[in-house]
């Protein structure tokens, strides 16, 4: 039975500096996470684990006995049919992109962020071999690693370039360059690569790294090409909304299959050869003829362009995606409609969202939200939702007492968990567009949240009843943030053409107390912090600038200057206030971090060390030890009164955007994008480490 496989056109950007995701503090016992498999293969040091990590690909073992799952941690395995997890894979320094069983499914391979390729011996889950591609600073996920003909070959994408690597030897085999503008398809025995081209297929001998033809033809561009299972019969299509079938031996035109109104966005062979599907832009499903070229069977269900469709390995079925988020489920031999699936809340991944288990009875499909849906593909209906991993959210923040945890989201609504059991608590409805910030009172008994629709809303965490809505902002909500006290609500907004301003807002009365404006709308603002009395608001802009407001009169005392950044770009990550209020710390794009004072407004240190942009900072609770996370995947101590580093430690696979203490001051919380760690601090500020 021939496994068919989904290109992977995922797209993750340089760094992920702009997460906004704020936790308040945490402080969990580590006896929690005894029996959690979040917590095996913890690094050195570590004492907990919060999270799986986003979810980035997915694949089934060829006999659907097992589920294999990328994420920004490390690959998850689980149990096809219970779903739960039988092992956590570990190695790779960055986030892991792609993931591929073997053939015979004796070998998993991986594709990371690290750009390497690491492959697995799925029998003992050992690491067996490294590939390591050559270090590009600019790009980093591969977009797909693939098993091609025997098994004996892996084939990798890397923006553009076809990397083959030699499994007997494992050696580096040769490269391909392919000049691909849409995807790529391998003939069964891999010996053949077929790329889209402007107006033309250009077709690759992957063993000798030869250039075999240019297939010509189309009059404009071509974005998706399959080959026969038998491996000798090529089909293309593009934006000519014409399907060309092609004679791999001769190179010359076999049909031409014309019927689609507008562009052809996904081709795929049934398993026997004998039909051609194809998905375009005019919301059809057409099946053709392979042998006579003609049009047998139309499909019409989706109101919105197709994006992909695939054959079941058994060929009785076949999956088609929409951009509207809506798959369906066709039967081939009545041609009739099973289902039609809605169970996604947010847009399916364009990239692997689609994934039929090797006996074509499950499909597996994943959305931007990172949950992952089985659907029984007899009844169209979805049988189990795997859970665990992170949903991908828009803030975040932990109450005081860590019991609970806020998430906004793009569904309008704040979400309580309960943050030992991960269990849903309450959902807050009353936004009417994405919640874009949340954080809690310092005494946890409230919550704030603010949104596209321009408001600020008050909730009671106890019921979650909403108190009240704070209006008056013209545009977007971006953060909020509740005083030292209590009594005050600062939000941020760019309501002025010019002007970024925040507004001050009285919990009590509901009114506007101060409204401060001064950094340009040019920019925008990333960062702002109460000082421990509650008397000065600190606000970061992205323009390099820092502002320290006045509270009672609104006033701007002083103005902090001197980060640079990247080109034109002096963006500022984040700011923080010492326990004393007397030293500010601030991080950002050019890779310093500077130590102010914040009487005088004059500059203590600018301390060197970390090796790219610096997206987190953070006081000990007793002002001793400043730490400071960066998208080099590092966490540094630095003595806050000299400037001196006092360690460095490598524990993260991706950015470190989150640093925060416990209340005791006993327990460190880092994160990146999807996942955090808890330290015992004692253990890692008692050594130091010269480590540059």
């Amino acid at each position: 039975m021939k496994t068919k496989w989904i290109s992977i056109l995922i797209v993750i950007g340089i760094v992920s500096v702009v997460l906004v995701f704020r936790i308040v503090s945490t402080r969990i016992h580590p006896d929690t996470f005894i029996h959690n498999s979040p917590q095996w293969n913890l690094p050195k040091g570590a004492k907990a684990r919060l999270g799986k990590g986003k979810i980035t690909d997915i694949a089934y073992s060829p006999d659907s006995k097992q589920l294999a799952v990328a994420s920004t941690t490390g690959i998850w395995l689980y149990d096809a049919n219970t779903l739960e997890e039988q092992n956590f894979l570990t190695g790779h320094t960055g986030a892991v992109s792609s993931v591929t069983f073997s053939p015979d499914g004796k070998t998993l391979a991986t594709g990371s962020a690290d750009q390497t390729i690491r492959l697995w011996d799925m029998l003992t889950l050992k690491h067996k071999h490294t590939f390591i591609r050559d270090f590009d600073p600019h790009f980093h996920n591969f977009k797909f690693v693939k098993f091609i003909g025997d098994g004996n070959t892996l084939a990798s994408l890397y923006f553009g370039d076809i990397d083959l690597w030699d499994l007997t030897t494992n050696t580096h085999k040769t490269k391909l360059h392919t000049r691909v503008s849409g995807n790529i398809d391998f003939s069964p025995d891999g010996v053949i690569l077929a790329s889209c081209g402007n107006k033309d297929v250009y077709l690759f001998d992957t063993v000798t790294n030869i250039g075999k033809q240019s297939l010509k033809g189309h009059t404009k561009s071509v974005k998706t090409v399959a080959f026969s299972p038998d491996g000798k019969i090529l089909a293309s299509g593009g934006n000519d909304n014409i399907i060309r079938l092609w004679d791999i031996e001769t190179g010359e035109q076999k049909q031409t299959l014309i019927g689609h109104k507008k562009s052809i966005k996904s081709l795929d062979f049934s398993p026997d050869g004998r039909t051609l599907a194809s998905g375009s832009g005019d919301k059809t499903i057409r099946l053709w003829d392979v042998k006579t070229g003609l049009h047998k069977k139309t499909f019409r269900k989706h109101s919105e362009e197709l994006e992909k469709i695939l054959f079941s390995p058994d060929g009785n079925s076949l999956v088609s995606w929409s951009q509207d988020n809506i798959v369906c489920l066709w039967n081939v031999a009545t041609h009739k409609h099973i289902d039609t699936i809605k169970g996604h809340t947010e847009m399916l991944q364009i990239a692997n969202s689609l994934s039929f288990s090797a006996d074509g009875k499950t499909l597996a499909s994943m959305g931007t939200n990172r949950t992952i849906y089985l659907w029984d593909v007899e009844t169209g209906k979805h049988t189990k939702i795997l859970k665990g991993h992170t949903k991908e959210i828009t803030s975040m923040a932990f109450s005081p007492n860590e019991a609970t945890i806020a998430s906004g989201s793009g569904d309008k609504t704040v979400r309580l968990w309960d943050s030992a059991t991960g269990k849903q608590k309450k959902t807050l409805r009353g936004h009417t567009s994405v919640v874009t910030t949340v954080a809690f009172s310092n005494d946890g008994t409230m919550i704030a949240s603010g949104s596209w629709d321009k408001t600020v809303r008050l909730w009671d965490t106890a019921t979650g009843k909403q108190k009240k809505t704070f209006a008056g902002h013209t545009s977007t909500v971006n953060s909020v943030l509740f005083s030292p006290d209590d009594k005050l609500i600062a939000s941020e907004s760019i309501d002025d053409p010019n002007k970024l301003t925040i507004k001050l807002w009285n919990v009590e009365s509901g009114t506007t107390e101060q409204t401060l404006s001064g950094h340009s709308a040019r920019y925008r603002r990333r960062d702002m912090q109460f000082s421990p009395n509650g008397k000065t608001l600190a606000s970061a802009n992205t323009d390099g600038t820092i502002q320290l407001c006045d509270v009672a009169t609104g006033r701007i005392r002083k103005e902090l200057t001197g980060h640079t950044g990247i080109g034109p770009f002096k963006i500022i990550e984040s700011i923080s206030f010492s326990p004393d209020g007397k030293t500010l710390a601030s991080v950002g794009w050019d890779n310093t971090v500077r130590v102010w004072d914040v009487d005088s407004g004059e500059l203590r240190h600018a301390i060197k060390g970390h090796t790219w942009i610096v997206t987190s900072v953070a006081f000990s609770p007793d002002g001793k030890t400043l730490l400071t996370g960066s998208a080099d995947k590092t966490f540094r101590l630095w003595d806050p009164d000299t400037g001196k580093h006092e360690r460095t430690l490598n524990a993260h696979t991706a950015s470190v955007n989150i640093l925060t203490f416990s209340p005791d001051g006993k327990t460190l919380a880092t994160g990146q994008n999807g996942t955090a760690l808890l330290w015992d601090f004692a253990s890692i500020a008692g050594t130091v480490d010269t480590q540059n």
